[in-house]
């Protein structure tokens, strides 16, 4: 009896994923999606969606296209606002929305017309975990001596985590940095680096990696923005590990959130259900494959993929941040409410 009932339960398991193969392909088959990529084509969002579009396909039953499409406007705010309000939802777009979105919406932001929690979130390819380095001829070689001692780092805007990280280092934690803004991007900061401008930057791990600085070993690693360590920089602490109580690592997890989102993908809000579970099942595969893995190292992209159910449960937690934790960090980034 028991072989019976297992046997029955098998196949009647097997007709449904069948079945919602078979209606994926029906639905996919011949269709091209689009990918609503919130930022240029150049760059590491750009490289990113370009990536997951020749890739993400090859896994949805019925082999639709995907076609990128480049929405860089106000930081990315246009594509989120784009994506949650205009969008198709009958699962034929999807979106590369800036890892900022959760924290820019809790930060109260202008010009936010999304909600984060009403997203489907599809998944995120990896991290982007920032690392503070200064260069070895500058008056701060130790995390200890930026407790003494005031570095120089250049920024783009007060948004961004090239700001957004040193400044929470040094308002929340009393360390000594002044953040210089203006700066046209992360590009723009090297130089200035490079040629003293400034003393130190925030960037991405993998851009330090891929610097003279790195190979030329001319800068010391300070802290790291991320929830945990690097496998590559296991003895520089991060936000986190610097914070002294508990309300503090509320906020240094509020702030480097970011960094763990990385790139984070999303479907509109009323996306069915079928839709969502079969975007989610396809991202998941596409993100163990050894083609798309190859494609993301040639491209020197970082991996650490989190599930559509990982992003959901990392959203909740930054948008349930209390109040006067939020308000403070506000205060310290010099956010108007």
């Amino acid at each position: 009896m028991r072989n019976q009932i297992s046997l029955c339960t098998a196949a009647a398991l097997g007709a449904a994923f069948l079945a919602a193969s078979a209606t994926a392909a029906d639905f996919y088959k011949g269709k091209q999606l689009t990918l609503i990529v919130a930022a240029g084509a150049g760059g590491g969002y750009g490289a990113v969606g370009q990536i997951v579009s020749r890739h993400f396909p090859r896994f949805l039953a019925g082999k639709p296209t995907m076609v990128p499409q480049f929405m860089p406007k106000a930081g990315g705010v246009v594509a989120a606002n784009y994506l949650y309000n205009v969008a198709s939802a009958n699962g034929t777009v999807i979106g590369l929305v800036r890892n900022a979105s959760a924290f820019g919406q809790a930060m109260g932001s202008p010009g936010i017309k999304y909600d984060v929690t009403k997203w489907h979130w599809i998944g995120s390819t990896g991290p982007l975990i920032n690392v503070l380095a200064a260069r070895k001829d500058s008056p701060v070689n130790t995390l200890a001596g930026l407790k003494k001692t005031e570095l120089v780092v250049g920024g783009t805007g007060r948004l961004g985590t090239l700001f957004t990280f040193p400044t929470t280092l040094s308002q929340l934690l009393g360390y000594k940095t002044k953040v210089v803004l203006g700066y046209r991007g992360t590009s723009d900061v090297r130089g200035a680096l490079d040629r003293n401008e400034v003393q130190g930057m925030v960037q991405p791990w993998p851009n330090w990696l891929r610097s003279h600085f790195h190979k030329q070993k001319s800068v010391n690693y300070l802290v790291q923005f991320g929830f945990d360590r690097l496998p590559d920089l296991p003895d520089i602490p991060t936000l986190i590990d610097l914070s002294r109580n508990d309300d503090e690592r509320k906020m240094t997890r509020l702030v480097t959130s970011p960094a763990v989102t990385g790139r984070p993908f999303a479907a509109p809000p009323k996306t069915p259900k079928a839709r969502v579970e079969e975007l989610r099942a396809a991202f998941s595969a596409m993100v163990k494959d050894a083609g798309y893995q190859a494609d993301m190292k040639k491209r020197k992209r970082m991996m650490g993929p989190l599930s559509g159910a990982a992003m959901e449960k990392l959203t909740a937690e930054i948008m349930s941040t209390p109040k006067p934790l939020v308000d403070k960090v506000r205060l310290i980034l010099g956010y108007k409410k």
